[in-house]
């Protein structure tokens, strides 16, 4: 009885102490995966890396990143508290393959000849729902 106690108890503590919102040493959330890529995946794009793109304030979605060229893209995640106010923005960076680029339209890696031109990717923001089917298919 003793000891099934004792692990109610610790199970207890556990839950209590990952409940409490966490201070990480380097400040930085672990939803925070931004520019986070494979080794030399940077050898892949036409430029050298811009790390200009932020998903503060932005709602859910992908997102090309037009100052790379559109070869990579983001997904931005609003995490919010049991109020429902944004307390962080996760972050997640990815590289299309080689020889293609994020389609802001389509929302896949797409060759460029097939893709929306990549300067007119910030005007398709939040147009396109992930997932979202058409009727007419």
């Amino acid at each position: 009885m003793f000891a099934k106690s004792v692990v109610i108890v610790f199970s207890a503590c556990i839950a209590g102490y990952l409940a409490i919102p966490q201070n990480y040493p380097d400040g930085e959330s672990p939803n925070n995966q931004a520019y986070n890529l494979p080794a030399d995946a940077e050898t892949l794009l036409a430029q050298p890396l811009s790390l200009g793109f932020s998903c503060d304030s932005r709602e859910y979605g992908y997102y090309a990143d037009v100052s790379n060229n559109c070869q990579l893209f983001h997904i931005c995640l609003p995490i919010e508290d049991d109020a429902g106010a944004v307390i962080e923005t996760a972050q997640w960076t990815f590289i299309c393959g080689n020889g293609t680029m994020f389609d802001q339209q389509t929302l896949t890696c797409n060759y460029e000849q097939d893709s929306v031109p990549c300067d007119q990717a910030e005007s398709l923001y939040n147009i396109v729902e992930f997932g979202k089917v058409e009727s007419d298919y």
